[in-house]
């Protein structure tokens, strides 16, 4: 029988089985076919049978619809018996994909687009959905008890994802009230912004950094123009860029004496750099700071609304005094014991025409720096002070001074040593001179001071070095009206006298 089964052509097998479930001789069956023939893959479905085989089974085919569609459901829903064949597997692939359901192994997986699209437990046949199937291809009552909770539970776990997916679409973020770290009302928010610079304006300017870390509204009022127009750092340490932050507020007077500024002056991120910036400094106080050359050009490079500055005992370059020169409203310039100062620094000087007071003195000029600044000085100058220049200073210079600048009003040319009579007649020329300076001045002789000092105009005449306390009283007696050693130091263009430290140029630079 075995060699009969093995070359008997698979419908014939088919109908064994087939015959057998109907008559329920399944034991006899099982015992009959070889180990070799398991359960099939295939769903048990009619329409593979060829109706001969039906009607030698006695089942007819029925004509109508409803029933044929039923009986064609009931047996596409059989789980069916699989043998390890790969013939019987690829033919079940087939069966599979033309119910458009994809199954593996013993248990029911169903992949297919029409079954997700609608409810597949929704299907009255529960033997449908049974996870195993027993040789006469019905599905037990165990099997449909286990339908209908998992029926339950899926439509469970679906009303639990329907609820999920309305509650994530309804979800929206929502930012916390911060809470007020203020106690009580806040009354300077009914205060306008006025209101607040003028109370802001009696702050010093240290509490007035502080007054802007308090929120965004009183960082923009402590910036404001009218409360930084002047600022003193006098002997402050300054960091790399601090100037970078403090320009920019608008400051016009700024005292930085013996102040300690590093490089760079300005960051790279510094306002001043700009497009179009122009400081508004007006009045700079830069008297013995430590500031190098590069920092000294760069800051100056930054300001061309300069009226007055002081730059004593700073090291100057050309790059500085091309700087100074462009600011053509310069009015008083205090350049006393500079080093750096040559012929080419006094050329880019000598273009300011709006001079009035300059200080030159102990500059260590040359006698060509010495003899262009005497030629080239602008009529405009009525204070000067070029003392210092012991062997420089000759009586030629200061007949081209006199004829410079004649309506000169203050004059100092203490220490020249170099000077003789010739000089005191050429003083005589300056109608307008109200005060001079010829301290140690030795080679004029002490007889020609009383000329001077017939002078009509004139009011002070320091003599410091040259005379005895006996003689200068007597000398005294004899001038008049005019004072003889009045002032031991000289004022010219210097922005603090005595031992004022609060203003510089008579001009406050504390609040």
């Amino acid at each position: 029988m075995s060699e009969e089964s093995s070359s008997s052509p698979w419908w014939n097998s088919k109908r064994l089985r087939l015959d057998d479930s109907c008559n329920n001789n399944l034991n006899t069956t099982r015992s009959s076919e070889p180990k070799s023939n398991e359960k099939w893959l295939c769903s048990g479905d009619g329409t593979h049978v060829e109706p001969e085989i039906l009607e030698d089974m006695g089942v007819s085919m029925l004509e109508d619809e409803t029933s044929c569609e039923s009986t064609r459901k009931s047996q596409s829903l059989r789980h069916p018996l699989s043998p390890p064949n790969s013939h019987n597997d690829r033919h079940c692939e087939k069966v599979n994909s033309f119910e458009k359901n994809i199954y593996r192994g013993s248990t029911f997986k169903a992949v297919g687009i029409d079954r997700l699209e609608q409810n597949s437990y929704e299907l009255d046949e529960p033997a449908a959905y049974s996870t195993t199937g027993n040789e006469s291809g019905y599905s037990s009552k165990m099997e449909i008890d286990n339908f209908i909770d998992t029926k339950e539970s899926f439509c469970k776990s679906s009303l639990n994802a329907s609820s999920e997916r309305s509650s994530l679409e309804q979800f929206y973020l929502s930012r916390r009230k911060r809470k007020s770290s203020v106690v009580g009302e806040d009354k300077f928010n009914k205060l306008s912004d006025e209101m607040i610079l003028m109370i802001l304006k009696w702050l010093p300017k240290k509490c007035l950094v502080r007054s802007m870390l308090v929120c965004k509204r009183w960082c923009q009022i402590a910036r404001d123009e009218a409360l930084w127009s002047r600022l003193d750092l006098g002997g402050k340490v300054l960091s790399e860029g601090t100037l970078g932050h403090i320009l920019p507020r608008g400051v016009q007077i700024l005292r930085l004496a013996q102040a300690e500024i590093a490089d760079p002056v300005f960051l790279e991120n510094s306002e001043v750099f700009t497009d179009g910036y122009v400081s508004k400094l007006q009045y700079l106080d830069l008297s013995m700071a430590v500031l190098s050359p590069d920092g000294l050009a760069m800051l100056l490079s930054k300001c061309k609304y300069l009226k007055k500055l002081s730059l004593e005992k700073c090291i100057v370059s050309r790059s500085c005094c091309k700087a100074i020169s462009e600011n053509s409203d310069l009015e008083i310039l205090n350049l006393t014991m500079c080093d750096g100062m040559d012929v080419e620094c006094l050329r880019d000087l000598m273009k300011l025409k709006n001079l009035n007071a300059v200080n030159m003195s102990w500059c260590s000029l040359d006698t060509e720096s010495m003899t262009l600044l005497c030629k080239s000085l602008p009529p405009s100058v009525t204070r000067l002070n070029i003392g210092g220049c012991r062997k420089t200073m000759t009586d030629d210079n200061v007949k081209d001074l006199v004829n410079s600048c004649p309506d000169m009003v203050e004059l100092d040319l203490s220490d020249c040593t170099m000077l003789t009579m010739n000089t005191v007649r050429n003083l005589l020329d300056l109608t307008k001179i109200e005060h001079l300076s010829l301290s140690r001045c030795y080679g004029i002789p002490p007889s020609t001071y009383l000329t001077l000092a017939y002078m009509p105009s004139l009011l002070y005449l320091d003599i410091f070095g040259l005379m005895s306390e006996p003689i200068l009283k007597t000398l005294q007696v004899t001038c008049g009206e005019t004072q003889l050693n009045k002032f031991l130091y000289s004022s010219v263009a210097r922005p603090t006298v005595g031992v004022r430290r609060t203003s510089i140029w008579g001009l406050r630079v504390r609040d």
